[in-house]
């Protein structure tokens, strides 16, 4: 293999250890992901993406890629596949392979010899797959033909099948197997290498190889590549096809086309192209916004730093809800220099929001914290995965934890572009000190397995051959409200009768109010509520209120919301104990109001438990306060007075006699509460007791 092709693939092998912590929990399900196994050491979850078949437009599969797996083809060794996976499974190891190819190496007379015109094994077929409304593509980048203009050279030209009608029609499409070979061409193109589908279903190829590794952006449409498709015609020139063309030498070594993305950014509903170039901007790194219909290039975003590889991956989205699509950069190679002496290669993503047409904001940026983790790796668009209206999205670093076992972060949207805090890291399970298990390399969002509302999330561990599927539970959203009535205690106003009892108290009227909604969210939601009183005293305090028909200080209790009645609210009524038996009236009295869902009630219908919505209030709290003798705004301001007197002048250490200290203090200002006096004697004096004289 060329050294410089083998520099393009190899995506960042370079491994050791790293640094985790944990996030909370939002709503991908945890408790019961579905795991597709494929053949070990196949590579199988490399690649990945949804599979909704033309017939059933109500039963999604997913459509993995294995780029080293073994396949039926006669004489070919690794060749790759591409697996579906059936949903829901069964069996995790209920994939089957897809026929995309089933032929050996096509031959040609050479000296009058039959000789290979093309190499398939160790072509990486699968390494990527993308689908878009029941067409598929899946490339094999590392396929190698034989030139006709130099027949002892073999070109990695790469390829691509594409596949429709629920896999019922084949046509191979190989845009740099043409009679511009070796490297000045595109005889190193790597075609395949990324891929994306615009919306009108226009296939985007990126081939980072071609010449000299400036690398090209390809288009075609997929009725066109099977127009008039035969296996016998090896250079093949599809109608409608574009593709960027070689610029000066400058150029070299950019690697345009490492990954590809679309997107709208000019204002005329037609989609334009993103490309990556990793090593473009004297190896800083750049994003390619281009023109689909000229591919000339509109706009580009820089690398902020070195050999960071910006570009590495793209993905466009809408992440604050405005209506204009985002850009997203990741920078796996990035390196924290906080310490000048001691860098850290931890990887970085860039946020881009567009704000006008072609406008966008300085970059928004989520830094790893993993050491060698690759964060960036991989990026997903989600979807609206919480349903709060606005869209989310992944971030793998396949490399990160101490067991290098990979880790993958969900970051919702804001009206301000994105929430800074991971609201879910999840991780693989897979470790191994031969091959790690790269969990989280491949990322796909954005489509709906259980058909719950919520789309859902899969994940690749190619290093495990292993694929999860993450489901999302339903969100439900509580609205509650914590009222006390009044807010000021006197404590002179005994207008409460106690029950069973003719006593009349001072009492406090608590209103509680819990409203839910939510999008597919159970007929019937179990809250619950716990109401504690006087949360804020010191433990061992005596509490100054209690519930009038229990005398305890905290209520616990369930409360179920059905469809007809969505809102509940409840007024408990709470009294004031008697001053004698507390001493603080100084302090506000706080009464604390904590809902969680009942995790002992079963969601009826739902195979997966909701959960409530990460970023809403479920802890409220008010206040009341004990009317004081203090004048009209309830606050004392005291003017404590003292005096003290000996009954001797001096002691002599060792002297038996004892000395009587007086103190008298007085408040000659509004109400003093809780005051207190401290006295310290000297060492060598011992305390024998203190008399108290209390004068009204």
């Amino acid at each position: 293999m060329h050294p410089r092709l083998f520099r393009v693939f190899s995506r960042g092998f370079l491994l050791t250890f790293s640094i985790f912590c944990e996030a909370a929990a939002f709503n991908l399900d945890l408790e019961k992901p579905t795991v597709y196994n494929g053949p070990e050491g196949s590579y199988f979850g490399y690649s990945l993406d949804f599979y909704l078949p033309t017939q059933d437009r109500n039963t999604m599969s997913v459509l993995v890629g294995a780029p080293k797996a073994n396949t039926s083809q006669p004489g070919i060794v690794e060749g790759g596949a591409v697996y579906y996976c059936p949903w829901p499974a069964s069996d995790p190891d209920s994939c089957r392979q897809i026929p995309f190819d089933k032929a050996n190496n096509r031959m040609i007379k050479v000296n009058g010899t039959r000789e290979p015109l093309e190499f398939k094994s160790h072509q990486w077929f699968g390494a990527t797959v993308r689908t878009h409304k029941g067409k598929v593509v899946a490339c094999a980048p590392l396929y190698h033909w034989r030139t006709v203009k130099v027949s002892s050279e073999m070109d990695p030209v790469g390829t691509c099948y594409v596949a429709v009608q629920n896999f019922s029609a084949y046509a191979e499409y190989s845009p740099c197997r043409t009679n511009n070979p070796d490297p000045e061409g595109q005889g190193f193109c790597q075609a395949g290498f990324s891929v994306d589908f615009t919306k009108e279903g226009t296939l985007v190829v990126g081939g980072p190889g071609s010449f000299y590794w400036q690398g090209q952006v390809i288009t075609a449409g997929v009725a066109e590549i099977l127009n008039g498709y035969s296996l016998k015609n090896i250079l093949r020139k599809v109608q409608g096809e574009k593709q960027t063309v070689a610029a000066s030498d400058t150029y070299d070594d950019s690697y345009l086309g490492y990954s590809v993305a679309v997107g709208e950014f000019t204002g005329d509903s037609e989609q334009e192209l993103v490309a990556g170039v990793p090593r473009g901007a004297h190896n800083f790194g750049y994003v390619a916004v281009i023109n689909a219909t000229n591919l000339t290039f509109i706009q580009n975003f820089t690398g902020e730093q070195m050999a960071s590889y910006f570009g590495y991956t793209i993905a466009v989205t809408d992440l604050n809800g405005d209506g204009l699509d985002d850009v997203l950069v990741g920078a796996p190679l990035y390196m924290d220099r906080e310490f000048e002496s001691k860098p850290r290669e931890v990887g970085r993503v860039y946020l881009y929001l567009q704000e006008d047409v072609l406008l966008f904001s300085p970059p928004i940026t989520l830094t790893g914290t993993h050491l060698f983790g690759r964060y960036g790796s991989a990026i997903a668009p989600l979807g609206d995965i919480n349903q709060d209206g606005y869209l989310d999205m992944a971030i793998g670093a396949p490399f990160a934890g101490e067991d290098r076992g990979g880790r993958v972060f969900i970051y919702n949207g804001q009206k301000s572009g994105l929430m800074l805090q991971a609201s879910q890291v999840l991780r693989g399970d897979w470790a191994s000190s031969a091959i790690p298990a790269g969990f989280g390399f491949t990322l796909r969002g954005d489509s709906d397995l259980d058909n719950n509302q919520y789309p859902d999330l899969l994940v690749g561990a190619f290093g495990a051959s292993k694929v999860v599927a993450y489901r999302a539970r339903p969100v439900v959203t509580v609205n509650a409200q914590l009222i006390l009535m009044p807010r000021i205690l006197i404590p002179e106003d005994k207008s409460c009768r106690m029950p069973n009892s003719d006593d009349m108290v001072t009492c406090l009227s608590v209103n509680v109010c819990a409203k839910i909604s939510g999008i597919g969210i159970p007929d019937y939601v179990a809250l619950t509520m716990d109401l504690q009183l006087d949360w804020l005293k010191q433990r061992g305090a005596v509490k100054r209120i209690l519930f009038m028909d229990t005398h305890q200080h905290q209520r616990t209790q369930q409360l179920v919301l059905g469809q007809e009645d969505r809102q509940h609210c409840h007024n408990y009524s709470v009294y004031l104990r008697d001053e004698g038996e507390f001493r603080d009236k100084l302090s506000p009295i706080s009464v604390a109001l904590n809902y969680s869902l009942d995790r002992n009630s079963s969601p009826p219908g739902l195979q997966l438990r909701p959960i409530l919505d990460h970023y809403s209030k479920t802890f409220h709290h008010e206040q009341a306060n004990i009317l004081l003798d203090c004048g009209e705004d309830n606050m004392c301001i005291p003017d404590l007075k003292l005096s003290a007197k000996m009954d001797q002048t001096e002691l002599i250490i060792g002297d038996d006699n004892l000395l009587m200290l007086t103190i008298n203090t007085a408040n000659e200002g509004e109400g003093a509460y809780e005051a207190e006096l401290h006295v310290t004697l000297p060492p060598e004096a011992d305390y024998i007791g203190v008399e108290r004289r209390r004068e009204i």
